[in-house]
């Protein structure tokens, strides 16, 4: 089994392989020193009784409170009951996973003066499948969500194991570990930080990238069906608006389609197509550069010191600075900016399914419907991809310019930065359905085109269609359809199968 070793960079890879790829997590000389030598600070400052918050102090508003040393166990605990109130149905397993990585990340940044003992329960609890139940609504950007798997840590909560939804005791002493008693600072390092944020942002992105290199072959694979011509993606027009994204998009569509017997039979068929497809190179690049504007933004998250206070070394001497690196702008940002750039990629998606099965425009059977006595063909499939469109520009609203003020004004101003990175992994999973929903017509456009040879490229992506969606010449519930090529999709199975045939596709 692969595993991802803490203590180096951390990639937004690293934390998807762990999250979905059940990876095992490491730590390795370095992380495990830096560690134990932030927390030896920690200890003397406790010893010290210096009015550091959330060591030597309460929390929010009670920053002006001074806990004794005999009240730190306790108020630690109660950090993680008090901020343990996130509500509604559980988050995904992978969405925990990535939490729970992105902590040792965070944490085991030698800044935070957590316990390897509590970072090594957290590793240990992912490689051996225990997962908390986490509610997913409540949270401001940061602390509620992640209160739910600290409770897990202390032996309380609820955790999945071994498919069994158990009390978080009984879950870990089935895996074999054991609870934590949480020290001075830990529980608010727990709770603080960008967690949540990060975890759904890096979900998020990565999936973000994997839609955009398939809106690439679905267009290409509708370009082709639709007798379309490669002019518009022509290297000279690229060159004259040398916007990265747009030039490599265009070179991935011609590499596509540079066997296509369809086009070569159809050259000069129009003058230009329709924007849906003249325009791919200017929409896909714009949105491939959100996506990668993101993925930048997240390889500096993912690396950093997000707690707060942040303990920072000074000779034999250590100090605590107060800030607020625990901020989910960065990430929230590029998050809602994530969302509206693939509602965009999908627009356009849709505006594809649209040509193909009006026959006004098509030059194919009316809804690519070859028996229209008694079927309908895929008539629903467009009102289905539709309103998946409809639910991306509702989630598509920024969330970041929203503003509550909390904690008895201590906290007046909050990122929102976790409703906009759960936004847009919400929105990468409706996505995800338009692009199949795009590759379905494509295979059954070309179908109708009776016995019609389509490119290499493209005739790899019809096999692997076929493999879960038959020619249809009669009508059949469709969703089960949808819901295969969606996980083929985000499984890159497209892609793979293309880059066999072109080389690796540019991003």
């Amino acid at each position: 089994m692969n595993s991802v070793i803490f203590g180096g960079n951390i990639t937004v890879d690293d934390i998807v392989n762990i999250a979905r790829g059940r990876a095992q997590a490491a730590f390795s000389e370095k992380f495990e020193a830096r560690v134990n030598r932030c927390r030896a600070h920690v200890d003397r400052f406790g010893r010290e009784e210096k009015a550091i918050y959330g060591l030597t102090t309460g929390l929010g508003d009670n920053w002006k409170k001074f806990i004794p040393e005999e009240g730190r166990t306790v108020i630690q605990r109660n950090h993680i009951y008090a901020h343990t109130c996130a509500v509604g149905e559980p988050i995904p397993e992978e969405c925990v996973r990535a939490m729970m990585a992105v902590m040792l990340a965070h944490f085991g940044s030698g800044h935070t003066g957590i316990r390897l003992e509590t970072l090594s329960l957290i590793r240990d609890m992912l490689n051996a499948g225990v997962t908390p139940r986490v509610p997913g609504h409540g949270s401001v950007g940061y602390l509620t969500l992640e209160g739910h798997i600290g409770m897990v840590m202390i032996g309380e909560g609820r955790a999945w194991y071994q498919g069994e939804l158990l009390d978080g005791g009984e879950a870990l002493r089935r895996a074999g570990l054991k609870p934590v008693t949480l020290s001075s600072k830990e529980g608010l390092t727990l709770l603080s930080g960008t967690t949540s944020v990060t975890a759904f942002g890096a979900l998020a992105m990565y999936d973000a990238k994997t839609l955009c290199l398939t809106a690439d072959i679905s267009g290409s694979f509708s370009l082709e069906v639709l007798k379309g011509t490669l002019m518009a993606m022509d290297a000279r027009i690229m060159s004259v608006r040398p916007h990265p994204d747009q030039i490599n998009t265009a070179c991935n569509i011609r590499a596509i389609l540079k066997d296509s017997p369809i086009l070569a039979r159809f050259q000069g068929h129009r003058v230009q197509d329709a924007l849906s497809l003249r325009c791919m190179p200017q929409l896909h690049g714009a949105v491939k550069k959100t996506v990668k504007d993101g993925l930048e933004t997240m390889a500096i998250e993912l690396n950093s010191s997000v707690d707060n206070p942040l303990i920072f070394e000074e000779g034999e001497d250590a100090v605590a600075l107060m800030g607020c690196n625990a901020d989910g702008s960065y990430v929230g940002l590029a998050s809602d900016a994530l969302t509206i750039a693939i509602t965009d990629l999908c627009k356009m998606s849709n505006s594809r399914i649209d040509r193909m099965l009006n026959h006004l425009v098509s030059e194919l059977p009316a809804f690519l419907n070859k028996n229209a006595d008694y079927n309908n063909g895929l008539m629903m499939i467009q009102y289905a991809a539709a309103g998946l469109q409809g639910e991306l520009r509702i989630l598509a609203h920024p969330a970041a310019v929203d503003n509550l003020t909390t904690c008895a004004n201590q906290e007046d101003y909050i990122s929102m930065g976790y409703n906009a990175a759960k936004k847009a992994y919400d929105a990468m999973h409706l996505a995800k359905y338009i692009l199949a929903a795009e590759l379905i017509c494509d295979g059954q456009a070309l179908h109708c085109m009776d016995g019609a040879d389509c490119g290499e490229a493209t005739g790899a992506v019809c096999r692997l269609l076929r493999e879960q969606v038959p020619e249809m010449d009669a009508d059949s519930p469709l969703a089960p359809y949808l819901e295969a090529v969606a996980a083929q999709i985000i499984d890159r199975r497209y892609i793979q199968a293309v880059e066999r045939k072109t080389g690796e596709l540019r991003f």
